[in-house]
């Protein structure tokens, strides 16, 4: 297998330089006085792992989006797929904050991709949805390129990215505003994103009175109020149906990060469909990011895309 290198041109933007202000440092600086054990994870990329970044995807006007890809060295067998999307409230962050969960997964045999997309600060939904959408496509176009079983999908998100891989996974073909995947997820694994906009704890946070804008209603283009059929229709619980994947939630303590968890499960098991919650009593959001909580991530995530891909 060789690496591809892009050599763009001087017209174009690599869309890794968006969103730059949510980055692990940041983050660590903000929640380590609170979380004193906190530490941040080493991110040298094992020698085993092929890593390929900044593999174009798609051109978007004046720039181009780009993904890493992260597969094992010891395998020359077409592996499952996992597609990890990232967080930011929609409106900032890159793949590089998932670069050690990606390369750690990889490692028990899986083909990882992490896809940037256009955050809310340059397009709003369902842009963001739609260029993730297109990543899916490009990696069943190029799957034996990269060894890819197109066939076992595995879609994971944390934080805002945790609503978008649920709202891919779960919607199967019946987006009506966006371009919809070529392929089916098999496995959801949200972590700390949202399954309902609409339910009462998120409308408190997420359409909030007293802020003139939130996160949410910059992604969604309004507030919800204003426009409650796109808040319904973006979120993930209103397309759960009998051939939505196995799911498994792994959570903070903070609610507000997961509403309509508990709804979604219920909808989820009524039509037989695996369910697990993996659950830290007292993790800040973002935990999935940093050491004491990351190791027990990935152990989660890796035992369940074993039994269920």
């Amino acid at each position: 297998m060789h690496c591809i290198i892009l050599i763009l041109s001087t017209f174009f933007v690599v869309s890794s330089a968006y969103g730059k202000e949510y980055t692990l440092q940041n983050r660590y600086k903000k929640l380590i006085k609170d979380y004193p054990q906190i530490q941040l994870p080493s991110q040298t990329i094992p020698r085993e792992i092929f890593s390929y970044q900044d593999v174009v995807y798609k051109k978007v006007t004046d720039h181009v989006l780009a993904m890493s890809i992260y597969r094992p060295k010891n395998s020359t067998a077409s592996l499952p797929l996992v597609v990890m999307i990232h967080g930011g409230g929609w409106q900032s962050g890159t793949p590089e904050l998932l670069k050690t969960l990606a390369f750690s997964i990889a490692a028990q045999g899986f083909v990882v991709a992490v896809p940037a997309y256009r955050l809310s600060t340059e397009a709003q939904y369902p842009a963001a949805i739609n260029d993730l959408a297109t990543a899916l496509n490009w990696l069943t176009t190029h799957k034996a390129q990269y060894n890819i079983d197109t066939s076992k999908l595995a879609l994971i998100g944390s934080s805002a990215g945790g609503q978008m891989a649920a709202l891919l996974a779960y919607s199967q073909g019946q987006l009506k505003e966006t371009n919809n995947p070529l392929i089916k997820a098999n496995v959801l694994i949200n972590i700390d994103g949202l399954s309902d906009f609409t339910t009462p704890i998120a409308l408190h946070y997420e359409n909030d009175p007293s802020k003139k804008i939130t996160s949410a209603s910059a992604w969604l283009g309004s507030r919800y109020e204003d426009n409650p059929q796109r808040w319904h229709n973006a979120s993930p619980i209103n397309y759960i149906n009998a051939s939505s994947p196995a799911t498994l939630f792994i959570n903070s303590s903070a609610k507000r990060f997961y509403a309509g968890r508990e709804k979604a499960i219920q909808k989820l098991n009524f039509l037989g469909i695996t369910t697990e919650v993996y659950q830290f009593k007292d993790a800040p959001h973002c935990f999935w990011l940093f050491q004491p909580w990351q190791t027990d991530t990935i152990k989660a995530m890796t035992l369940f895309l074993k039994k269920q891909l």
